[in-house]
Parts: structure tokens; sequence; C-alpha cells
């Protein structure tokens, strides 16, 4: 390497080139014996002698410009292919909405949000607030972290003071909003697990949870706010069946007990056959009964929605089963050789404002309305242009009714939401999406219908219109979590 970078230099070169000729010259003395030769040493002898008194009584002459040795070059290496952006349509959503609820008064909208950066990392679950009239971002509440599971669930109290969310982290949040405050959790991580559904009775005083171990819990609040209060009604409302017994993990390694016991409880969920899960819960706004349905067998019913008196007591029997979900479609779910009809659960309830139309979203396909003066089913509203069998683009998800009785709206596998008119059962229009929906609700004015899900897009529509008015995308969270704010 010094041999090349000395090669290359030429104040190196010239010093080499003089040396050269004057060893050459030396040599030559005793040889030259003629004239021409002897000339020829006399003249070269001459230009040698005069070129360092030149070069000391003149200008020196312009340095050459020396290059920077050159660098070896380092072998390529094979390039490093980073993994492609999440694509929405292979089913690895960059973030979700699972859930929205408006405050009584609409000014505010409350939104359960899972994002990540990619591929989950750096996720992030939050509940955000927003200004319901143009979708911006308000603030969070949050506790001193983000969640640590997707909050699944959320409703305001009827007074719109208190915000209680709850999901797959096995816990319910009760917040003041009025003072920005955190006033109680309830843990239900052992045994209960990730909970469902969540809904405040009329009259404000009552906390209907549902879960994922098949039973509904009602709590009473024992003072003025939510920090005190006692658990008044619980019972098993479906049951579920493990299609094979969980692996047994090692007694030892990495996972601490509580990691343990979330991959157990983990574990059994992905072996349901028949998912016990309590879906939906709604009280009757003039507080005669409440409603409850889920996935699973119905305890005492087989299958159905239950309707209960209200307030429950121990022994309370329903006041009426409301049957109708899978008997009567017209397609069937291929399995194997066989086609056999898809199956009566329902995934999400909506009760009227004035408390006479119930209803309910279900996994055949279909959205039903029942009046709940006979409690008979008076609508089935059917999924529009759907191919036949293939039931993960009929299952809907989540359903509302708006507040003057004119529409019903529901959302799902179909990516879109679909609106029909109740009086007709008329579909009056189907509004795209680029992947499930989650959530749908219509604001207490009735003028705005909000849906969300797997496309990390909370859209608003104006009602009658259809046009929409704002969209939502959560903002990835950079730094410290910031903390809640009251809301006026």
């Amino acid at each position: 390497m010094l041999r090349v970078q000395k090669a290359l230099n030429p104040e190196y070169v010239a010093h080499k080139a003089t040396h050269n000729l004057q060893r050459s010259t030396i040599s030559e003395v005793t040889a030259m014996r003629d004239g021409k030769k002897f000339a020829v040493f006399i003249i070269a002898l001459l230009s040698l002698a005069l070129l360092p008194i030149w070069q000391v009584g003149s200008a020196p002459p312009p340095k050459a410009e020396t290059m920077p040795p050159e660098k070896e070059k380092p072998v390529p290496k094979p390039p490093i292919l980073a993994p492609p952006a999440p694509q929405l349509e292979e089913g690895v959503p960059a973030g979700e909405f699972f859930a929205v609820a408006f405050r009584p008064d609409g000014r505010y909208l409350a939104v359960s949000a899972r994002w990540s950066a990619r591929f989950g990392a750096h996720e992030q679950r939050t509940v955000d607030i927003l200004d319901a009239r143009t979708g911006k971002l308000v603030g969070y509440y949050l506790p001193d972290r983000f969640y640590e599971g997707i909050q699944i669930a959320l409703t305001f109290s009827p007074d719109g003071r208190f915000l209680a969310t709850g999901g797959m982290d096995g816990r319910v949040y009760i917040w003041d909003t009025k003072a920005a405050k955190l006033l109680r959790v309830l843990n239900f991580m052992a045994p209960p697990g990730p909970v469902e559904t969540l809904a405040f009775s009329p009259d404000g005083n009552y906390l209907a949870i549902g879960g994922r171990d098949g039973r509904l819990r009602i709590y009473r609040r024992t003072g003025k706010d939510w920090s005190q209060l006692m658990l008044i009604f619980n019972r098993q409302i479906v049951k579920g069946e493990l299609t094979e017994p969980t692996p047994r993990l090692p007694a030892k390694g990495i996972l601490s007990p509580k990691e343990r016991n979330e991959l157990e409880r983990l574990l059994d969920t992905m072996r349901l056959k028949n998912p016990p899960f309590v879906r939906a819960v709604a009280f009757d706004p003039k507080g005669r009964w409440l409603v409850v349905a889920g996935t699973g067998e119905v305890i005492g019913a087989k299958e159905g929605i239950i309707v209960l008196p209200f307030p429950p007591q121990k022994n309370s029997r329903p006041v009426a089963v409301l049957r109708g979900h899978a008997r009567d479609v017209n397609w069937g779910l291929r399995v194997g050789t066989q086609l056999k009809p898809p199956v009566p659960w329902v995934n999400d309830l909506a009760v009227s404002r004035d408390g006479r139309y119930l209803a309910s979203a279900g996994w055949d396909g279909t959205v039903r309305v029942w009046d709940m003066t006979t409690f008979k089913q008076v609508r089935k509203l059917e999924s529009p242009k759907t191919p036949t069998g293939r039931i993960a683009t009929r299952i809907y998800n989540a359903c509302a009714i708006s507040p003057d009785n004119r529409y019903v709206a529901a959302g799902g596998f179909g990516n879109r939401v679909d609106i029909w008119e109740l009086a007709t059962g008329r579909l009056v229009t189907s509004m795209r999406t680029d992947n499930i929906v989650e959530t749908v609700a219509f604001s207490p004015d009735g003028r705005i219908l909000v849906a969300g899900g797997w496309d990390g897009f909370l859209r608003a529509w104006q009602v009658g219109s259809w046009r929409l008015l704002w969209q939502y995308s959560h903002t990835f969270i950079e730094r410290e979590v910031p903390k809640p704010i009251p809301l006026k």
C-alpha cells in the first residue's frame, strides 16, 4: 500500500527521476571515450548543476495537487431488505378503532384505538377524546401508561360526568371526566379475563359488565361518585366448549407467573369451539329491563337474546328470550362436504331512544329489529350482495338506531356501513370502508353517523345526505404519556 501511495505522489516521482539520472550519469563517465558522448555528458552535468540555482533564485513552481490516497473499497454486503409497510388488505393493519361513545350532550366523542409503528412494535392502546363536530383531537384518557390491552368497550354515564372503559387487559377503568381523575379500577384478570361490553343504567347508578367468561356482572355505586361500589348481580349467561385441552406449559422458563396466567388464558380462548363471550348489554331507557347477548350456548335457552327485569335479583327469571338469528337464512357455511347454517350468535345490541325498538347484529349476516313492547321481531335486515357461503363477509359486528327511529346502521366484515329505513326495511345506502368495521354510532342529535374499524380511520357522515364530514386517524405519541384533561 505504501508503494502505491508513493507511486502516485508527483513529488516522489520527480525526486526518483532525478536520482536515477544522477546514478546513470556517474556510471557513464567512465564509459565515455569519444567526443559526442563526452559533449552529451557535459550538457547533462551543466543542467544538473544549474537546477538548484534556478530553484533558489526564482519563484518555486506551483505544487501539483496531491490526491488523497485511495481507500480500499470494502466488499459489498448483501442488501438488507426492510419488511414491507403494513398492508391492510393482507390483514396486518397499522391501526384500528374498536369502540366509540358519544357524550350524551353530543359535544365529545370517546374513541378506543390501537396503533403500532410497524408490525406490532411500540404498540399504543389509547382512548382518544375528539370534538364530535369537527373530529379534532382534544386529549387522551390514559392511566400513567398506555393500556395493557385494547379497550373494546366504552360508555358515558347519562349525565356525561363518568366514562367507563374496559377491554383485553381484563380491567374496567372508571373516570371522572370533569376532574380528569381515575376513580376506580376493577380487575378481572383472574379468572374472568377480558371485558367485552359495558353499559350504565338510565339513572347512572348501575354499571353492567360482560366478559369472556360468559358472565354478566352489575355493580351499584354506594356514594356520590364511582369510587365506592358494590357487586349486586353475577350470573353465567353463556357457556362454551373446548375443542382440545390446553397444552401444558413448561414448569420453568422465562415467563413470569402473570405472563403464564395470561398465556394459558389466551390458549384456552383460542381453543374454544363455542366461545362463551357476553358481547353486548343494553338498558331500557325507561329502566324496565336490560338485554344481554353473546356467543356460545345460552344457558337455559340454547340460543337467543335474554331480556332480564331491572334491577335484576339473584333468582330473577328472564322476561323474554328473543330468537330468530340464523333460523331463516338461505345460505350455508361449507364444513367439509356439508353445508351448515350459520350460528345464531349476536355481536351487538342497540336500543332506540324511546325504548320501543331493539336492534341486534348477528353472525348470520342479518340485523334483526325487535318490538320491545311485544318482544316480537318486526324487521330482518340482510347483508346486501354477499357471495353465498362466505361467512366472513356476512358477519355484522356493530349496529345503531338513529334517535328519531328512522334509520338502522350496521357494519362488519363486509368492509362497509349499511343503512336501512327502520319502518320499511329498505336499504338506503352502503358506505364503503377499506377494511372490517368494528363500531358504529349515531350522535345524540341524530345528525352524524360515525364508524371505525381495521382500516385505521374513524369516519363521520352527515345523516340524510351521507356526505363525509371528517375522518380521524390516531396520531402516534412520540413522547411521554399525556395526562387526561377535564371535559367541560
